[in-house]
């Protein structure tokens, strides 16, 4: 019955939380369940734990890049895009629709974008919130052309 409980309140903290933002330079952790990768996720959390993006373009030109493939997307919502800065959406899976909220945070010192994808429904995201960070590491990663 407790370990029902605990699953169900994991749960619900994925549902409910407001872990979404930049807060004092960072985007927001994980909360505790597996569904969630964060490339500022707290140290040696080996779960949430995925490295930033570096791009080795111009901040505006990554920013514009990533910006246009979630303009050009299907299943994609945005719900918040602060120009050269930061851009949160929610994608929708193909089949079900269930939703993930994924945030990209430019800072300003560094050549890279910090990341955040998180699964908001179910305890387990059968690791696709890894595959789309791969995926925009691959659209910042190109060279300019």
């Amino acid at each position: 019955m407790e370990a029902a409980l605990g699953v169900f309140f994991i749960c619900c903290m994925s549902v409910l939380s407001p872990f979404s933002g930049v807060d004092d330079g960072e985007l927001r952790g994980c909360p505790p369940s597996p569904n969630c990768v964060s490339s500022q996720s707290m140290k040696y959390n080996f779960i949430h734990k995925v490295d930033p993006i570096e791009y080795t373009t111009s901040k505006e030109v990554a920013f514009k890049r990533i910006s246009d493939y979630f303009h050009q997307s299907e299943n994609i919502y945005i719900s918040e895009e602060k120009e050269g800065e930061y851009i949160r959406i929610i994608f929708f899976t193909k089949v079900f629709r269930f939703p993930d909220r994924v945030e990209i945070y430019f800072p300003n010192d560094k050549k890279e974008a910090q990341v955040r994808s998180q699964s908001i429904l179910g305890l387990w995201d059968i690791f696709a919130n890894r595959r789309r960070v791969n995926v925009f590491r691959e659209i910042l990663g190109k060279e300019e052309s």
